[in-house]
C-alpha cells in the first residue's frame, strides 16, 4: 500500500496533468474520474491565476487575459509553489518570462516582472527603525580608516531593479488612473530604479519608485554584500561626478540606508 506522502504527490501531478486525463490512481469509470479532477484542475489554476493576476496587473494588461492565463498556467507547471501562502508565489515569473516563448517578441516584459514583484516585495518588507539622524551621527564619529570596510544596510523595503529598456515609463501607461499619452519613447536609454515603501509621513503614501543617476544607482547596488569602500569604487566607475556626501546625506536622510553594519 502506498504512503500518505506517496498519494500526495500523485494527487498533486495529477492536478497538474492535461485536462481530460484520469489520475492513474483512479478507480472505476476512467471518464468520470477526469470529470471529478478536473473540476480541481480548474479550482486550482483560477487561484493561482488570481494570486499572480493582482501581483503582476501591468503584465496582465500588456499580454491580455488569454495570453496571461497561459503563461500562469505554464509558469505553475515549471515552478510549482513550494509555500501555503500564495501571496507570496512568484518570485521566479520574470526569468520564465525571458524564456516563454510565446512571449518572446516582448523582451522588456521580463523586467516588467521584475519591477511588479519588487513593487510587491516592498509592500510586504517590514518596517525600517531607523532614524536618520542617529544613523548620520554614528557615522560621523567613526575613525577615517575604518570607512572603508564599513558596511550600510538599506531600508527592508528597499529595491533596485536595472533595466535597458524605459520601464519606469512602460509600468506608468499601464496604470488604470494613467491619463494623458500613453507613447514610450523606446530610445531614451537605460533605466535605474529605486522602489522602496515610503516612511509613514512622507510626501508619497505607499510605495514609491523613483529613478536614479547611475552612480547613485551603482552606490546602493553595492552596499547589498559590499563594504563602503568597494561601493564608491563602483560608484566613481558608474558615474565620475558622484559624490559621496551628497549621496550619504541624501540616502540617509530619506531612509534609504537605514543602519550601520559591521567592519569588512
Amino acid at each position: 500500500m502506498p504512503s500518505l506522502r506517496e498519494v500526495q504527490i500523485r494527487f498533486s501531478a495529477a492536478v497538474l496533468a492535461t485536462d481530460g486525463t484520469a489520475p492513474a490512481f483512479a478507480r472505476g469509470d476512467a471518464a468520470t474520474a477526469a470529470e471529478r479532477m478536473a473540476i480541481y484542475r480548474r479550482t486550482i489554476r483560477s487561484n493561482y491565476r488570481n494570486a499572480l493576476g493582482a501581483t503582476y496587473p501591468v503584465l496582465k494588461r500588456l499580454l491580455g487575459m488569454r495570453l496571461f492565463n497561459a503563461a500562469v498556467d505554464a509558469y505553475v507547471e515549471a515552478e510549482p509553489s513550494r509555500s501555503g501562502d500564495l501571496n507570496v508565489y512568484g518570485d521566479a515569473f520574470d526569468d520564465f518570462l525571458a524564456r516563454y516563448a510565446p512571449a518572446a517578441e516582448w523582451p522588456w516584459l521580463p523586467d516588467v516582472a521584475r519591477l511588479e514583484w519588487a513593487i510587491d516585495e516592498a509592500s510586504r518588507a517590514q518596517d525600517s527603525t531607523a532614524e536618520p539622524d542617529v544613523v548620520l551621527g554614528a557615522l560621523t564619529v567613526l575613525p577615517a580608516d575604518k570607512l572603508p570596510g564599513l558596511t550600510l544596510k538599506l531600508d527592508p523595503s528597499c529595491r533596485l531593479i536595472a533595466s535597458a529598456f524605459p520601464l519606469l515609463r512602460i509600468w506608468q501607461v499601464n496604470q488604470p488612473d494613467h491619463g494623458g499619452e500613453t507613447n514610450v519613447d523606446w530610445s531614451a536609454g537605460r533605466d535605474h530604479l529605486r522602489v522602496r515603501r515610503e516612511r509613514p509621513g512622507a510626501a508619497i503614501d505607499g510605495v514609491a519608485i523613483e529613478r536614479l543617476p547611475a552612480g547613485d544607482f551603482a552606490f546602493l547596488s553595492a552596499l547589498v554584500g559590499s563594504a563602503l569602500g568597494e561601493a564608491i569604487e563602483r560608484a566613481q566607475d558608474a558615474d565620475a561626478q558622484f559624490d559621496l556626501s551628497t549621496a550619504l546625506h541624501g540616502f540617509i536622510g530619506d531612509g534609504t540606508i537605514a543602519g550601520i553594519g559591521d567592519t569588512m
